[in-house]
């Protein structure tokens, strides 16, 4: 049977000519068979960056060995869905990566951090980013060098050092961010694994009732802290206590006697 010329495996399959033909063929289905062929040259495939499917524009956006010109050209590509799979190729480069830093659609700039080629001009370029969510989530991240940690760490939002908080893995950072004056960083913090046991108790002794509540639904205090959040100026703290699953027994009985009816209602819930 006579294969048409571009089909993969023929000698007429991998002719230049034949291949400049049907790129530019009426037919998508035979345009995207070119644009996904792995013989078809760079320059064909440069061309094809202006074709108007956007089906054959998804298919070279998603070709792990696209020339960087090609790739930077479909950064800026109208349709969304082709700038998604071009955020989702593994072979993206670094500058091509930095422009989508800047994309208009949240979901290709919030899959920049993830990136595997996310080096660390792709992360400069997030961190100068006016796009708080993509700030966060950079910060979300765990092993990041000490330049951008020490960047997320002084970035005006809280949202994005409490991130920091709640995932880094430097304990000096960890510490810093303890001490943070805005309560929402202090409550990421007790979201950390790493946060150690003495900062653990600086948190469970912290002026804000929401940091206190937060230490507790860390899991991770101390029994002597328990017994004393037991007896908390907040209800809100001790309700918490109450309800938090792994509060132990003696404590819920403690609280299955607290004034506030809320409170000893939850603990005697518990206990039953």
């Amino acid at each position: 049977m006579r294969r048409e010329p571009g089909a993969s495996g023929t000698n007429s399959g991998t002719d230049t000519a034949h291949l400049t033909v049907r790129a530019r063929d009426k037919r998508v289905s035979v345009r995207l068979t070119v644009a996904s062929d792995p013989a078809t040259p760079p320059e064909i495939l440069q061309a094809m960056a202006a074709d108007p499917s956007r089906t054959v524009r998804r298919a070279l956006a998603a070709r792990t060995d696209a020339s960087g010109e090609l790739l930077r050209e479909l950064a800026r590509d109208p349709d969304l869905k082709t700038r998604q799979t071009l955020a989702e190729n593994p072979a993206c480069p670094s500058d091509v990566l930095i422009l989508l830093v800047d994309d208009p659609h949240g979901s290709v700039r919030w899959s920049m951090p993830d990136h595997p080629g996310a080096d660390i001009e792709v992360r400069r370029a997030i961190c100068r980013s006016a796009d708080e969510d993509l700030r966060r989530l950079l910060a979300e991240r765990s092993g990041l060098d000490k330049e951008t940690n020490a960047t997320l760490a002084a970035d005006p939002s809280p949202a994005v050092r409490a991130g920091l908080a709640a995932y880094t893995d430097d304990p000096d950072l960890l510490a810093t961010l303890t001490a943070d004056l805005d309560p929402k960083v202090r409550i990421g913090a007790t979201q950390n694994p790493r946060t150690t046991t003495q900062h653990r108790r600086l948190l469970a002794n912290d002026k804000s009732m929401a940091v206190r509540a937060a230490a507790v639904q860390s899991g991770r205090l101390p029994y002597d802290e328990l017994q004393r959040l037991a007896h908390d100026r907040s209800i809100n703290v001790r309700w918490w206590l109450a309800t938090w699953p792994t509060t132990p027994e003696s404590i819920v009985r403690i609280l299955a006697d607290d004034p506030h009816p809320d409170v000893a209602t939850q603990a005697q819930a518990r206990l039953r």
